[in-house]
């Protein structure tokens, strides 16, 4: 017998949901900081995107901890070494994307190629990451 309790597609669904109101709210922290700052301090996007990027991971961690996985049962020196390793990765991979979408998108504005390059890292690696790794389930 597994390990993990089997989930309904609803109550992933709803995890998944929980975790697009955490995005949401990390990326208004990220967003807000990464426009001051290339709008009003007038610092170059590519240079902009790392504070912003970090701001958000904090509220990530927060938000998906207490909200989306629920997981204040697992240990917290865990989840957030394992966090923090994750985030290293993920904010690598949203940089990187960043840096390779801002070379080749003219025609949209900074913050909407932070946004596609933020979703698609997010889908791809920091979610899975999130799920099957930091906040599992039992812990």
């Amino acid at each position: 017998m597994s390990q993990f309790r089997r989930e309904s597609l609803l109550t992933r669904a709803y995890r998944f949901g929980r975790a697009l109101v955490v995005g949401g709210g990390a990326t208004l922290v990220d967003f807000s900081i990464f426009t001051t700052c290339v709008r009003a301090i007038d610092i170059a996007p590519t240079q902009a995107r790392l504070p912003a990027l970090m701001a958000g991971a904090c509220v990530q961690f927060v938000g998906s901890r207490g909200f989306t996985f629920r997981a204040q049962a697992g240990k917290l020196s865990r989840q957030l070494k394992l966090f923090v390793a994750a985030e290293a990765l993920t904010l690598g991979l949203n940089w990187s994307t960043f840096q390779l979408l801002i070379r080749r998108i003219h025609s949209l504005p900074p913050e909407l190629v932070s946004f596609l390059g933020t979703g698609l890292v997010f889908v791809t690696f920091a979610y899975p990451m999130r799920r099957l790794v930091i906040f599992r389930w039992p812990q």
